[in-house]
């Protein structure tokens, strides 16, 4: 199946699935529990995982069928970020309620859970699929050992201003990360360290996957969604951001960057950029790992230029409120951003211009996910 998956989804309660080249809605699914905050396509392109709060819910891609296929249960507030390991044996979440939960998809229960000291923004499986990388409301930037359920090494590139976003290339070797100030910061990751993981990882890995069959299911706690109006929430989500920052303001470090756990750092910090003035909102690293894209509250996508000392290749403008999210082309070549102008937005990066514009939907757009390969 070579056709392209493109949705889109937010506070109006709804997942719009869009014909890319004709912006035309072919399938709605009602989401009715909460807004949707993100969204994920597995890797066999079968389901769409989404979201909320507290929930995790998968659908059928191919079906018609609103229901979703499951349910995962166990979160208690915002999911914020997920992925799934490339064999589809588990996925992973991670949530406001300060832990990212790994999930058996065989068995539909939990069966690891990484404890945070705070709520948790942001998440990236690593390439070598035993360690994961989070970002968190109090400014950290954590390696973990999955297998193991513990911190490896931890990043504070700025004092305790809260991480939104952060991304890795596709081979491991380059992270970035963005914060509420506007600030990107861009490390290397030590190659020889992520090969010598790999090798180590193997085994337990195997040993992982033995234990995840011999768990029980755990039961999910269902959890009473707050009684607000969609304006209300919203809303909220804006505010939370804005308390962040106000929070950090005074508590802030005097270090710029901070390493625990580990005698030698595998990231070597490669640039600090002052991309935007307020929230970056998400950043992500084209398949080609040449660019790196940057949405914010101040209504702007920014595009910059790994191959040429982290230089701004463009500013895309045209949302009227803020971007939350965007997602690259395969190629490269487009990136498409979703705004809380209720809008998404299909970039030509060449021209710098919008060719395509998604209307369908009457409440702000956090998420989108992309499968067009």
């Amino acid at each position: 199946m070579n056709r392209v998956i493109l949705c889109t989804g937010g506070y109006d309660h709804t997942i719009k699935f869009w014909e890319s080249s004709t912006c035309l809605c072919r399938r709605t699914i009602q989401y009715p529990d909460s807004q949707v905050n993100v969204m994920c396509i597995t890797p066999t392109k079968q389901y769409l995982s989404v979201g909320g709060n507290p929930h995790v819910k998968l659908y059928d891609i191919n079906g018609n069928d609103s229901t979703p296929v499951t349910s995962f249960n166990g979160h208690s507030n915002n999911v914020t970020a997920m992925g799934f390991q490339n064999d589809m044996r588990w996925m992973f979440t991670s949530s406001e309620d300060k832990t990212v939960k790994i999930w058996d998809l065989r068995g539909k229960g939990t069966t690891r859970i990484l404890t945070n000291s705070t709520g948790v923004n942001t998440a990236e499986l690593h390439p070598n699929q035993s360690e994961l990388i989070s970002g968190d409301q109090n400014g950290n930037i954590i390696l973990w050992d999955i297998g193991k359920e513990q911190k490896i090494e931890t990043l504070v590139p700025d004092g305790k201003v809260p991480i939104r976003s952060l991304s890795l290339s596709k081979d491991g070797s380059t992270l970035v990360a963005v914060n509420n100030s506007g600030k990107c910061f861009v490390w290397g990751v030590d190659e020889e360290g992520d090969n010598l993981k790999n090798k180590q990882s193997q085994n337990q890995q195997q040993q992982q996957q033995q234990q995840q069959q011999q768990q029980s299911q755990t039961k999910g706690t269902n959890i009473n969604e707050e009684k607000k109006t969609e304006n209300e929430q919203e809303k909220e989500k804006e505010i939370e951001i804005e308390k962040e920052n106000k929070q950090e303001n005074t508590q802030q470090s005097t270090s710029k960057q901070s390493l625990v756990s580990r005698e030698k750092s595998r990231f070597k910090l490669k640039a600090t950029i002052n991309a935007h003035e307020t929230y970056i909102l998400k950043c992500l690293i084209s398949p080609n790992s040449k660019l790196i894209a940057t949405t914010s509250a101040d209504k702007t996508i920014k595009v910059w230029n790994l191959d040429d000392q982290f230089s701004l290749s463009q500013t895309l403008t045209g949302h009227t409120r803020w971007v939350w999210s965007c997602v690259f082309s395969h190629d490269s070549n487009y990136l498409i951003s979703v705004s809380s102008d209720h809008v998404a937005r299909l970039w030509d990066l060449q021209k710098g211009e919008t060719v395509i514009h998604y209307s369908g939907h009457h409440k702000a757009l956090t998420s989108i996910a992309l499968c067009d390969y």
